[in-house]
C-alpha cells in the first residue's frame, strides 16, 4: 500500500495529482479473482471485421488496429454544424454476429496495446448489441456500452463483465475510440491493436443488481464509524453459518456479539452490530475465516482526512484553463463569445465531468464547497491553505463570467481538447443568460463565501461590492420575470420549481443581512420565506399504516407535485434557507413559529431514512401518482427524453412502496436518460446534517454522516464509489482525463424501470461519469459534520 503522506509531500500538496493507486481496484481483484470454467474465441478471424467511422482499420487473423489522426477539420457527418458538444469523431471496428445466445458467458476478456502520439488518456470503447427482449443499447443509448481507460500503452489484458446485461440475442460488437483532439494541439494519433478477444464464464463473476451482499462478504464503511454514530455491518445471511462475529484489533478480539437476523423491504439480512464500540482506533471484523479489510474507528475530522484531500486531488485535476501535469496543457483558450462588440473567454474554473463542457453554475458551487471545507480545517494549515488557493481559482472565473446588468457567461457544450486559437472551425462558443434565478443563486454561494472569510482577507472588500451589485441584478430582473426560469435545458438550474426559487432567494437576503445589516435584506428575505412554507405540507397527509406524514416540499404552493430531484440536486437549499433565515431574523416569535415547520422537515428526512434497510442510502422521496400529468413540470425535471417517459413514469412508480391512495414512495429517483443518485444522496445527506445541527437531533446528523458510507463501501456491492479511496473501486468514466485519485461518479443507477440498486462493471454516462459537482458536495457535507463536532 502506498504511503499516502508521502505522496501528498510529493506533489506539493496538490499543484500535480496524486500518483493512481489501484492496488485495490476492482479491476485487480477481478482478474486475481477469476475461476474460467470455459472459454472460446469470440472472433474466429479479425478479417471479418468491418470499419466504422473515420481514420482506417488494419487487420490481420489475430489482430486488429485501429487508426486515426487525433483531429479533423470537419466534423463528423450528422453532427451538429456549430460542433455543439460532439469531437470530430469515431475510428471503429465491427463484427455482425449472427444472433447468438451469450448467456452462458459471463465476461469479455481482451488484450489492448496502443501506441497513440499526443492523446489524452489513451482509452477504447466497447459496445455491445442485443437484439432479445431487452434491447441493448436502450433507448438512450446508456446500457450496453464500456469505456477501458487504459493503463499505460503497453500491452495489457482487460476484463469486462458481462454477467448481469442482457445477451441472449447478440447480433453485433463495437471497438472504437475517439478523436478529440490531443495535447497542446501537438500533430496527435490514435493506434489501438486488440488480440486474444475471447467469451469466458468465470464462476467470480460480480453480482451488479439487487440489493443482496455480495456472496461470502461482509459489506461495511471502508471510511470507518464515528463513536456516538451508529456501527453496522451487512452480510447475506445463507453465507454463513456461524451465529456470532468479532470486532478485532491486532487479532485481540475488542468486542463480540451475535448476528442478528434483520427483514426488511429490501430483502432478509444478517446485521453486524458494533454500536456501543466508542474507542477510536483500527479495527476489522471477522466471521469464522472471512475478514474485512482493517477500517477506524474515529472523529469526522479524522476519518475524512485523507478524503477531503482525494477530493480536492480531483477538483484540481479538473482545472480548465491551467496545465495539469501529466493530464492536459493549457486549454480551451478559443472558448469566447461576443458580447457588445468585444469577445469575452469562458476558460477556466473546472470542467465539468468525464467530458470537458462548463457550467458556470456548477463552478460556483464547488467553489463555495471549497471554502466552506476551509473553514473547518483551520487547524490543518497545509489543507486549509490549498483549499482556500482551489477556491480562489473558481472565485476568478465566477468573476471573469460577469457581465452587465446581470448578463453572465454560462455554459458551454464541449467534448474536445480544441486548439485554443480564436477563430478556427474547433471553436466552441458559450452561452450567455440574464436568469434571475443563476444570479441569486451565485450571490448567495458569493455572501456564503465572504461571512467565512478573515476580515483582513485581500479580496473581501471587492467581493463585497460584487454581491450587493448582484443582487440588485437579480433582484431586477425577478421584479420583470417573476418565477420564469427560461434557460435551455443544459444549464445546470433548468429544472428549478418555485419553492426551490424561493429558498434560493430567502437563503440568499438571509446571508446579505447577515453581511450588512442592512433592513431592506431582512425585509426580503421574509417577504420570500413565508410563501416557501406555504409551498410545505403542513397539515399532513394520512398514510395506509396510520402516519400522518408532512414537512416534505411541493414544487409550489398548489401542492400538485413533490419536490423531488434526479440528477442535479439543491435539496440542501431548503435546510440551509432555515439554517440562514433563523440566524437572520430578530422576530423570535416569527422564528419559534418557523421552528415547527423546520422539525417537520426533519421527520420527513427521518421518514425517508427507513426504506433501505440495513443499507444507509436515503429514498429519494414520495411521489403521486399522476405527477406526469403536469406536462409543464415533468418535462422540466426530465431531459431528452419522449412521450413514452409518460408511460414509464407510471411503470417505475408501481415498483416502489406504495404508502397511501396513490402515494408512493421511491428509493431510487423516477428517471431516464440521466441517473445517478450520489448528488441526491449527499444534497440530502446536507440537508440532515444541517437539520441535525440547527434541531440538535443526532439522528439526522448520524443519518448525513451514513450517506458517505453508502459511497464508500456500505452497498450492495461491497464497492467504494471514489477511486482511491477505500476498497475496491472501479474505473469510471473519465474519459477525456483519465482515471483520476479521488474522481467521484454520478452514482448509483436502476436498470430500466426497476426501484433496486443496479452497478455493473460498464462504465457509460451518466451514472458512471465522473462529476466534479458530486466532489464539491461531498467536501460540503463533510464540513457541515466537522462543523457540528468542534461545536461552531
Amino acid at each position: 500500500m502506498r504511503d499516502f503522506k508521502q505522496d501528498l509531500k510529493a506533489t506539493g500538496y496538490i499543484h500535480r495529482p496524486l500518483p493512481l493507486d489501484n492496488s485495490r481496484s476492482f479491476e485487480k481483484q477481478q482478474l486475481e479473482r477469476e475461476n474460467i470454467t470455459e472459454r472460446r474465441p469470440l472472433t474466429k478471424s479479425f478479417q471479418s471485421w468491418q470499419q466504422r467511422g473515420r481514420g482506417e482499420i488494419h487487420k490481420t487473423d489475430a489482430t486488429v488496429t485501429l487508426l486515426s489522426p487525433t483531429r479533423y477539420d470537419s466534423w463528423e457527418e450528422g453532427a451538429p454544424e456549430d460542433g455543439d458538444y460532439v469531437n470530430f469523431g469515431d475510428v471503429g471496428a465491427y463484427l455482425s454476429i449472427p444472433r447468438e445466445d451469450w448467456s452462458a458467458f459471463t465476461q469479455i476478456k481482451l488484450d489492448i496495446s496502443a501506441d497513440c502520439i499526443n492523446v489524452v488518456n489513451p482509452n477504447l470503447t466497447i459496445t455491445l448489441e442485443n437484439d432479445g427482449e431487452i434491447k441493448i443499447p436502450d433507448i438512450y443509448n446508456r446500457e450496453g456500452t464500456h469505456v477501458i481507460n487504459l493503463e499505460g500503452q503497453a500491452k495489457r489484458t482487460y476484463v469486462l463483465d458481462i454477467s448481469n446485461l442482457p445477451r441472449d440475442v447478440v447480433t453485433g460488437i463495437r471497438i472504437f475510440s475517439g478523436a478529440n483532439g490531443s495535447y497542446m494541439n501537438l500533430t496527435g494519433q490514435l493506434s489501438y491493436t486488440v488480440s486474444d478477444l475471447y467469451l469466458e464464464k468465470n464462476e467470480q463473476f460480480t453480482s451488479a443488481k439487487g440489493w443482496q451482499a455480495p456472496k461470502n462478504q461482509i459489506v461495511f464503511s471502508h471510511i470507518g464509524y464515528h463513536p456516538e454514530y451508529s456501527k453496522t455491518a451487512i452480510i447475506n445471511r445463507e453465507d454463513f453459518s456461524a451465529t456470532t462475529f468479532e470486532l478485532k484489533t491486532e487479532d485481540q478480539i475488542v468486542f463480540q456479539s451475535e448476528i442478528q437476523e434483520t427483514k426488511a423491504e429490501t430483502g432478509t439480512f444478517g446485521l453486524l452490530d458494533f454500536s456501543e464500540v466508542k474507542e477510536p482506533g483500527t479495527y476489522y471484523l471477522q466471521i469464522n475465516d472471512t475478514k474485512t479489510p482493517e477500517f477506524q474507528i474515529g472523529t469526522v475530522s479524522n476519518l475524512k482526512a485523507h478524503s477531503l484531500w482525494k477530493s480536492l486531488n480531483f477538483i484540481f485535476c479538473e482545472r480548465c484553463g491551467c496545465p495539469v501535469h501529466g493530464i492536459h496543457g493549457t486549454c480551451h483558450e478559443d472558448l469566447t463569445v461576443e458580447y457588445k462588440g468585444s469577445l469575452v473567454s469562458f476558460n477556466g474554473g473546472w470542467h465539468d465531468a468525464g467530458d470537458l463542457s462548463q457550467q458556470l453554475v456548477q463552478t460556483a458551487e464547488v467553489t463555495s464547497s471549497l471554502f466552506e471545507a476551509a473553514e473547518t480545517v483551520k487547524d490543518q494549515p497545509e489543507l486549509y491553505l490549498r483549499l482556500i488557493e482551489e477556491g480562489e481559482w473558481g472565485i476568478d472565473f465566477i468573476l471573469k463570467t460577469r457581465l452587465d446588468g446581470g448578463d453572465r457567461v454560462t455554459s458551454a457544450g464541449i467534448t474536445r481538447w480544441t486548439d485554443n486559437r480564436i477563430g478556427t472551425m474547433d471553436d466552441a462558443v458559450p452561452r450567455i443568460h440574464n436568469s434571475p434565478y443563476d444570479n441569486f443563486l451565485i450571490t448567495g454561494l458569493l455572501a456564503k463565501i465572504i461571512k467565512s472569510l478573515p476580515k483582513d482577507y485581500a479580496m473581501r472588500p471587492q467581493l463585497l461590492q460584487v454581491v450587493k451589485e448582484d443582487y440588485q441584478y437579480a433582484l431586477a430582473g425577478f421584479e420583470m420575470t417573476g418565477f420564469k426560469h427560461e434557460p435551455i435545458f443544459w444549464e445546470h438550474t433548468y429544472n428549478t420549481s418555485k419553492s426551490l426559487f424561493l429558498a434560493t432567494m430567502a437563503w440568499t437576503a438571509a446571508l446579505m443581512y447577515q453581511l450588512t445589516i442592512e433592513d431592506n435584506y431582512q425585509e426580503q428575505m421574509t417577504e420570500w420565506f413565508e410563501p416557501l412554507l406555504e409551498c410545505q405540507e403542513q397539515e399532513g397527509l394520512q398514510l395506509t399504516d396510520g402516519t400522518v406524514l408532512k414537512g416534505m416540499f411541493y414544487r409550489d404552493e398548489t401542492h400538485n407535485v413533490f419536490q423531488h430531484f434526479n440528477h442535479q440536486a439543491r435539496e440542501h437549499l431548503y435546510a440551509l434557507a432555515f439554517e440562514e433565515v433563523f440566524a437572520a431574523s430578530t422576530n423570535q416569535e416569527q422564528v419559534a413559529n418557523w421552528q415547527e415547520r423546520a422539525n417537520d422537515y426533519g421527520d420527513y428526512l427521518d421518514y425517508l431514512g427507513q426504506f433501505t434497510d440495513p443499507y444507509p442510502m436515503y429514498a429519494s422521496g414520495i411521489y403521486k401518482e399522476d405527477e406526469w400529468q403536469d406536462k409543464e413540470s415533468f418535462y422540466k425535471q426530465h431531459l431528452l427524453v419522449d412521450e413514452e417517459a409518460e408511460t414509464s413514469y407510471q411503470e417505475q412508480l408501481k415498483q416502489g412502496i406504495q404508502i397511501g391512495e396513490g402515494l408512493y414512495i421511491k428509493r431510487f429517483p423516477v428517471w431516464f436518460s440521466f441517473r445517478g443518485n450520489n448528488g441526491i444522496l449527499l444534497s440530502m445527506g446536507k440537508s440532515a446534517a444541517v437539520m441535525g445541527r440547527l434541531l440538535d437531533r443526532q439522528k439526522l446528523l448520524d443519518k448525513g454522516h451514513q450517506q458517505l458510507q453508502w459511497m464508500v463501501g456500505k452497498n450492495p456491492f461491497g464497492q467504494s464509489m471514489i477511486y482511491g479511496e477505500g476498497y475496491n473501486y472501479p474505473q469510471q468514466y473519465s474519459v477525456s482525463s483519465g482515471e483520476i485519485i479521488g474522481e467521484m461518479p454520478v452514482g448509483m443507477q436502476t436498470f430500466g424501470n426497476e426501484d433496486q440498486p443496479y452497478w455493473p462493471q460498464f462504465n457509460n454516462a451518466t451514472y458512471k461519469e465522473v462529476w466534479v459537482g458530486i466532489a464539491g458536495k461531498w467536501l460540503s457535507l463533510v464540513a457541515e459534520l466537522i462543523k457540528y463536532e468542534k461545536g461552531d
